[in-house]
């Protein structure tokens, strides 16, 4: 399973609902999760075969800015 880690400009819960409607459009996420409480409200979607641009592209519809922060 992938993990990939995105930097969001979400500012609070209210949000949820439209991460959760993009992310149902992408195929191979299992789960989601967003941690509001670090500073760069990191998004983390597991899944299998992931296509990062197309969650940024999802998210973008959805009016959440999303960067995804590569792990070394």
């Amino acid at each position: 399973m992938e993990k990939l880690i995105f930097e969001t400009d979400v500012q609070c819960s209210s949000l949820f609902e439209k991460i959760h409607v993009a992310v149902k459009k992408v195929k191979g996420i299992y789960t989601w999760s967003l941690d509001l409480d670090s500073a760069y409200r990191l998004l983390t979607v597991e899944g299998k075969a992931l296509d990062s641009r197309e969650i940024i592209n999802q998210l973008s519809i959805q009016g959440v800015d999303a960067n995804r922060l590569y792990e070394e």
